[in-house]
């Protein structure tokens, strides 16, 4: 906490205005917004309708966990707005039979490092960027990426040291993804079942996040106030969907989250929602006891969501609980 550097500090928003102004075409679609459907790039989209006056059009990339009330949101959101979207969807069968190689690969050797490698096939979202921009001829992509978001965890499991001096939510640089990929790779050695047909899917998706070159993108929340208040009740009035099984408003359309924060919270005893949480309280958005008080809830299990996703896996939800459950606990219930 005292090395922390605030991260929500938006630079004067007539920047951007200014930055996007030689893009913009009358009465016709000037930007690409890749868009999830969830909370932050649902808010993004509304700021570039409603505060820049840009024409979008939205991109989503279906990788086979994208859930229906995320295709929900997309549609509300899209409609309201009077906004296009383009989905490009995967093959989804065979991106399921990855994540369940990959899966089973896990379970016979939990490493709180790999989980990572479950998610592994969203990573061609960068890719089809640039495949959507051609189509369009549009060269402008807009980005709603929470300033919050980071989790150094994840990639501190398998080693990686954490970078405070970064401002990005992902890792760049070629040194950090070697060496990234080096742990990993002695990872995998335990074992064997990750040397699988997907290994050329993660490998080419993570080429896209971290090493093609991107051009003409901005992040909105460089330039606005990233208020979680704010967003929940922006999101409101467009009847924004919110799932049953929770009251975060955080990844609810992802099929993924449940699953890994499961695991991380059982071996670990916390999730991503504690680093979230513990961001607002450094940048001072809420206090320490609101935060404590929220992730007793967030981080209750989400069985509805761990179900779907085991469902859509054919995995046997029982048998892979149970090997959850029965991974040793990094901290002790004695205290």
């Amino acid at each position: 906490c005292h090395n922390y550097k605030l991260r929500n500090i938006p630079k004067p928003k007539e920047e951007l205005f200014e930055l996007v102004e030689p893009y913009r075409h009358k009465n016709k679609p000037d930007c690409i917004v890749p868009f999830s459907g969830g909370r932050d790039s649902s808010y993004g989209l509304h700021l570039i309708v409603n505060e820049l006056k840009m024409t979008p059009i939205t991109y989503t990339y279906d990788w086979g966990m994208v859930t229906d009330l995320g295709r929900r949101n997309i549609s509300r959101m899209c409609a309201k707005l009077g906004v296009e979207n383009i989905t490009v969807a995967a093959d989804i069968s065979k991106k399921r039979q990855n994540i369940a190689k990959n899966l089973k690969a896990w379970l016979k050797s939990p490493h709180l490092g790999m989980i990572s490698i479950l998610t592994a096939g969203d990573k061609h979202f960068f890719q089809h960027v640039e495949t959507v921009k051609k189509q369009t001829g549009i060269s402008l992509n807009l980005w709603g990426i929470n300033p919050l978001e980071v989790t150094h965890f994840k990639a501190g499991f398998l080693g990686v040291k954490p970078d405070f001096e970064e401002k990005r939510v992902y890792m760049p640089g070629l040194y950090n993804q070697l060496n990234y990929q080096f742990l990993r790779f002695k990872a995998m050695l335990q074992s064997p079942g990750y040397f699988n047909s997907s290994l050329w899917d993660t490998l080419s998706g993570e080429y896209y996040r971290s090493f093609a070159e991107k051009k003409d993108y901005y992040h909105i929340f460089d330039y606005w106030q990233w208020d979680e208040k704010i967003i929940d009740e922006t999101l409101r009035q467009y009847d924004w969907e919110l799932a049953p099984d929770t009251n975060t408003t955080w990844r609810i359309g992802d099929g993924t989250a449940a699953f890994y924060n499961y695991i991380y919270y059982t071996v670990a005893g916390f999730t991503e929602h504690d680093t979230f949480r513990s961001n607002q309280i450094r940048e001072g958005q809420i206090t320490r006891e609101e935060a404590l008080e929220l992730v007793k809830d967030e981080n209750r299990p989400r069985y509805q969501n761990i179900r779907w996703y085991l469902d859509t896996l054919n995995m046997d939800f029982s048998a892979v609980i149970k090997v959850i459950n029965a991974i040793p606990k990094l901290y002790s219930m004695d205290e």
